[in-house]
């Protein structure tokens, strides 16, 4: 008799465990960084097609697909940080450029990196760092290039501030000294930020 209680508390631990989702949720950096999603949610992103890049601007980010329950849509698609759908991170867009979509996470480093959505409103674009006070909107086109800060801070990449993210690497920046970079030079910059991470990861197993 005991052995079959025993028999049925494991089953039933084991139907528990194998019954619970997998949180695929970030509801801040902190999560991220720490690889620790916060929650589950029942949901799907998929590829816009080109009717929806067409009407987004270029943009060849990700969308909504289902967020069940349908009601929780609009939350999800607003407040999360990010998801982890099918092993990938994907960032939420909205967050720091008040438009719809997610992000995929090109390289998590000492510095992150990923191509989104231009933003369109001062403030957004103020926060980011695409103008500067007293500066007009720009008109930011297509491929953005953008980096999150140890701090978790989203902001726009350009060859000023990426001279200034690499500067305590005095071989990398000699290497940079001459060169600018555009807008259209996204895999560029990232490459820069790639080494950068190396740099500071190798420093970090030097001093351990």
């Amino acid at each position: 008799m005991k052995k079959s209680l025993s028999l049925i508390l494991l089953i039933f631990v084991l139907l528990t465990a194998y019954s619970q989702k997998k949180a695929n949720v970030f509801m801040n950096y902190s999560e991220f960084k720490a690889d620790t999603p916060a929650k589950y949610v029942d949901f799907e992103i998929v590829q816009r097609s080109q009717a929806d890049i067409f009407m987004s601007g270029g943009i060849l980010n990700y969308k909504t697909k289902k967020v069940n329950p349908s009601s929780e849509k609009e939350k999800f698609r607003q407040n999360v940080w990010g998801v982890l759908f099918q092993d990938t991170v994907f960032i939420n867009s909205y967050p720091f450029s008040k438009r719809h979509g997610f992000n995929k996470i090109l390289e998590k480093g000492y510095y992150t990196y990923f191509i989104g959505e231009p933003a369109f409103l001062r403030t957004e674009q103020l926060k980011l760092g695409i103008i500067n006070d007293g500066e007009t909107v720009k008109s930011v086109c297509c491929q953005t290039a953008y980096v999150i800060l140890p701090d978790g801070t989203v902001k726009w990449l350009n060859s000023e501030l990426l001279m200034q993210l690499v500067a305590d690497y005095k071989q990398l920046s000699q290497e940079l000294e001459n060169k600018t970079f555009g807008p259209e030079d996204v895999y560029e910059m990232f490459g820069v930020l790639s080494q950068y991470n190396q740099f500071k990861s190798d420093n970090l197993k030097t001093d351990d």
